[in-house]
C-alpha cells in the first residue's frame, strides 16, 4: 500500500509536467521532433515515468545553517515526500546541537511514514563532495543532494520535483551551469543541459563518486554518460532567490552576483592584466585558491597550468561564484618531457603573460626571457600568500623590483641576538633574496662573535662587519647600512628587537602599494615603515605617556579606527628606512656633528624630550623629519599586536629594567596562524590610499 501510495502521487505530480514537456519539444505544427539518435542521451526520457525506487537525501549542517536546519528537516520528512532516507553530517563540535535538531523534528513531524534520518560527523578536512557518505548509498536507487542552504529560494512546484523526482539516468536539478566558461543557467520553463548542476539536485547513486567540486561531480556523469552532459536543469521558469544568476531587470537579464573574493581582494585601480599559474597539482592550487579566485574575479585573466595533474583539464569551485578553469596534461612526464611541454603550452598562449607565477623548484623557461615578471614562490609559503590577492597589477609587475636588506646591530648581548637571528630565520620572505648585515661592535663578546660565525641564512648573502674602534651607538646604527640604489630598502634591527614571522609581509606589502603603486598612494613625505605599534609616546618634556592609536581616531570620529596611521616619530624597534631619506640623512647629520652651521647643543625641535638624549641617533633623525614634514608608516592591530617587539634589555639607553617598564614596551606579535589579520583588520581589508591615512605628531597629537 505503502508503494501505491507513493507511486500515485508521483503520478499527480509528473502528468502535468509531462504535457507541458510535450507541448516545448514539439515543432510549431504540433508534429513531434524526431527521436534523437541511438547514442545520444534522451531528455525527454527523463520524465516518463514516476521515479518508484529509494531516494536517500544528504543534508551538510553547518554552524551558519543550524538554525534553519529545522526547515529543511521538516520539509524531508513531510506528507509529500519520496524521501526513504536521510544522511545528516556536520563537523564533530556541532554533533550534540544537530542531533536535539533532529530528535525535535522527528517529534513534531506529521508524517507517519519518515524517513529514517542518520547522523554522521565529517572531517573538518575533507574537501570532498561525497567523501564522507559515499558508502552509506549502496542500498539507495537516487541521491537527493542538498547544500547548507536546503530549500531555501525555491518554488513549491521546484521542492515537489526534488522531493518525489522522475525516474531517470541523469542529474536533475534547479540550478547549474551550462557552458565551459561557467555561466549559470537562467531559469527557464524549457529543461536545459547542463555541464553540471549545483545543488539541490538528484543524481542516481550509481553515479555518485567522491570528487572535490560540482564540476567534477558533472565530469563523472559525463564521463560515465559518454556525452558531454553534466546534468539536466528544470526549473519551470519558476523565480528563484538563491540562484546563482541574480535578476537585473524585468527583461531577463542576469549577471553573477559581485564575487566575495574581489569584496575581499579588491585591485587598487582600474588596471587588468594576464596571470599565468604554473603549479604541479590540484592540491597546490587550493593553498592559493582563494587568492588566484580574487584575481579572476576582479577582471584579470586568469590560466592555470597544472603540469604534474593526472586528472584531466577541468574547472574547480573556488567558492560559490568563483568557477576556475584550469588545465593539465593529463598524465605525470618525466622533468625534460614535462618543461618541453610547459614551454610549447606558454608560447602557444594567445596574449602574452603580464605575471608568471610559479614554484621556486620549477626550473627556468626560455619562454620567460620576454620581459614576463616572474615570480617564484617557495612551496612552504604558498598557504601564507592570500594577501597577494590585493595587489594591483602594477604593483604584481614591480614584485622583483625593491630589495630589502637586513642590518643588525650588536655588542655584548648574545642571548638577545640569538632569539632576534632565530626570529628573523622564522620569517616567510616568498622567495625573494634578503641579504644580512651583521654589525659587531669592537667590544663584542666572545659568545657574540661565535653567535655570528655560526648563524646560517638560506635567504640571501650574509656579510659580517666588526669595528676596531669603538664607536658608539650613534656610528653602529648610521652606519650599519648605506644603499646603493633608490630600490634597495634597509630594516634596521638592534639586538633587543625580536620579529613576527609574517613582519616581511607587512614590510612588502606596504612598500609595493606606497613606493609602486598607483601615483596617488606615494609620497615623498614617508619615509620608512614601522614593524612595531606605538604603546606609549616618549617625546613629551615631562615623560612618556601612554598611547593609544584606536582610542585617539575614535575620539576624533574617524571613520575607521583601526586604520594604520602616518607619525613623525621614527621608529627604532624594528623599521625599514627608505633609501633617498637615510642617503640625506646622512648629510644631514654630518652637517650637524661638524656644528659648521649651528651648535651641537642648540636644540632644533620645541618642547620635545630627545633634545636631551645626546647620544642617541633618534635625537637627529628627529630633528630631520620635524624639519621635512616627514612621515612614518604605523600598523595598527587589535591590542597592539605589531611584527616587532622591543625586550627592554639593559643597555646604552636602559640601566634598569622593571616590570612595570617591560610591560610598557611590549607587544604581542602576530604569528603565522594568525596571517588573516594581516588584511583582516584593514580597513576595506587592503591597505588605504595614502591620502587616507590619518597622521599623528611628535607627541601624539592628531593633525586634523
Amino acid at each position: 500500500m505503502l508503494l501505491q501510495r507513493r507511486i500515485s502521487r508521483c503520478l499527480i505530480r509528473v502528468v502535468p509536467f509531462l504535457v507541458v514537456f510535450y507541448i516545448v519539444f514539439s515543432t510549431q505544427n504540433g508534429v513531434p521532433p524526431d527521436p534523437p539518435p541511438k547514442n545520444s542521451t534522451r531528455l525527454t526520457g527523463e520524465t516518463q515515468e514516476p521515479f518508484s525506487g529509494s531516494l536517500t537525501a544528504i543534508v551538510p549542517v553547518t554552524r551558519s545553517s543550524l538554525p534553519s536546519f529545522k526547515d529543511t528537516l521538516a520539509t524531508l520528512t513531510g506528507p509529500s515526500t519520496c524521501v526513504t532516507k536521510v544522511l545528516v553530517t556536520c563537523p564533530e563540535p556541532l554533533l550534540a546541537e544537530t542531533r536535539h535538531a533532529i530528535q525535535r523534528a522527528v517529534r513534531v513531524a506529521s508524517n507517519d511514514q519518515q524517513p529514517d534520518i542518520t547522523l554522521h560527523p565529517s572531517p573538518a578536512s575533507s574537501s570532498s563532495v561525497f567523501g564522507t557518505v559515499s558508502t552509506l548509498l549502496e542500498t539507495t536507487d537516487r541521491v537527493l543532494v542538498l547544500d547548507e542552504d536546503g530549500f531555501e529560494g525555491l518554488s513549491q512546484r521546484t521542492r515537489q520535483s526534488l522531493l518525489c523526482p522522475a525516474a531517470g539516468n541523469i542529474p536533475v536539478g534547479p540550478r547549474g551551469v551550462v557552458s565551459a566558461n561557467h555561466s549559470c543557467a537562467i531559469p527557464s520553463i524549457q529543461p536545459q543541459k547542463a555541464v553540471y548542476l549545483l545543488p539541490p539536485f538528484t543524481i542516481p547513486a550509481s553515479l555518485v563518486e567522491p570528487a572535490d567540486s560540482w564540476a567534477a561531480v558533472g565530469h563523472v556523469v559525463s564521463r560515465s554518460l559518454g556525452n558531454k552532459l553534466g546534468g539536466l536543469i528544470q526549473s519551470f521558469g519558476d523565480v528563484d532567490s538563491r540562484h546563482c544568476g541574480r535578476q537585473l531587470s524585468s527583461l531577463d537579464q542576469w549577471q553573477t552576483p559581485r564575487p566575495p573574493f574581489a569584496e575581499m581582494y579588491a585591485p587598487s585601480n582600474g588596471e587588468l592584466g594576464v596571470f599565468v599559474f604554473l603549479l604541479p597539482s590540484r592540491n597546490i592550487m587550493n593553498l592559493i585558491l582563494p587568492m588566484i579566485c580574487a584575481m579572476h574575479e576582479t577582471g584579470h585573466e586568469v590560466k592555470v597550468m597544472l603540469y604534474s595533474e593526472v586528472r584531466a583539464s577541468s574547472a574547480v569551485w573556488g567558492s560559490s561564484t568563483c568557477y576556475l578553469q584550469y588545465e593539465s596534461f593529463g598524465e605525470r612526464n618525466e622533468e625534460a618531457v614535462m618543461l618541453h611541454r610547459m614551454q610549447d603550452w606558454m608560447e602557444q598562449q594567445d596574449q602574452r603573460a603580464d605575471v608568471v607565477f610559479a614554484l621556486n623548484e620549477l626550473p627556468r623557461l626560455a619562454a620567460w626571457n620576454d620581459g614576463t615578471t616572474l615570480i617564484r614562490i617557495p612551496r612552504e609559503d604558498l598557504q601564507f600568500s592570500h594577501w597577494m590577492g590585493t595587489l594591483s597589477l602594477r604593483e604584481w609587475l614591480h614584485w622583483n623590483v625593491p630589495r630589502i636588506d637586513v642590518s643588525v646591530i650588536t655588542q655584548d648581548r648574545p642571548q638577545s641576538l640569538q632569539r632576534l637571528l632565530a626570529s628573523l630565520s622564522r620569517g616567510r620572505f616568498f622567495g625573494d633574496t634578503v641579504n644580512i648585515r651583521l654589525n659587531l661592535e669592537q667590544s663584542s663578546d666572545i659568545e657574540t662573535i661565535r653567535i655570528v660565525r655560526d648563524y646560517m641564512w638560506k635567504h640571501g648573502s650574509v656579510f659580517t662587519h666588526r669595528r676596531v674602534v669603538q664607536g658608539g651607538l650613534i656610528p653602529a646604527v648610521v652606519e650599519s647600512w648605506y644603499p646603493h640604489s633608490d630600490d634597495e630598502y634597509g630594516l634596521l634591527l638592534e639586538d633587543d628587537v625580536e620579529l613576527s614571522p609574517l613582519f616581511y609581509v607587512w614590510v612588502k606589502l606596504a612598500i609595493l602599494h606606497y613606493r609602486y603603486g598607483e601615483q596617488r598612494d606615494s609620497s615623498r613625505n614617508l619615509f620608512g615603515v614601522s614593524l612595531y605599534q606605538q604603546k606609549n609616546t616618549e617625546l613629551h618634556p615631562e615623560g612618556r605617556k601612554a598611547f593609544n592609536a584606536r582610542s585617539l581616531f575614535a575620539e576624533h570620529k574617524i571613520k575607521n579606527p583601526a586604520t594604520p596611521y602616518l607619525s613623525q616619530v621614527p621608529c627604532s624597534w624594528g623599521a625599514v628606512y627608505f633609501p633617498e631619506h637615510w642617503r640625506e640623512f646622512h648629510n644631514y647629520l654630518a652637517n650637524r656633528l661638524s656644528e659648521a652651521k649651528m651648535e651641537i647643543g642648540q636644540n632644533v625641535v620645541p618642547d620635545v624630550r630627545s633634545n636631551n638624549w645626546s647620544r642617541s641617533w633618534k635625537k637627529y633623525m628627529i630633528e630631520l623629519v620635524y624639519l621635512r614634514s616627514y612621515v612614518m608608516l604605523y600598523p595598527n592591530y587589535g591590542d597592539f599586536a605589531s611584527f616587532s617587539t622591543n625586550h627592554v634589555e639593559v643597555g646604552s639607553h636602559v640601566k634598569e629594567r622593571p616590570k612595570e617598564k617591560q610591560d610598557a614596551f611590549r607587544v604581542p606579535l602576530i604569528e603565522l596562524d594568525e596571517v588573516w589579520r594581516v588584511l583582516d583588520e584593514l580597513p576595506g581589508k587592503s591597505l588605504p590610499p595614502y591620502e587616507a591615512l590619518p597622521v599623528v605628531n611628535l607627541t601624539g597629537f592628531l593633525y586634523e
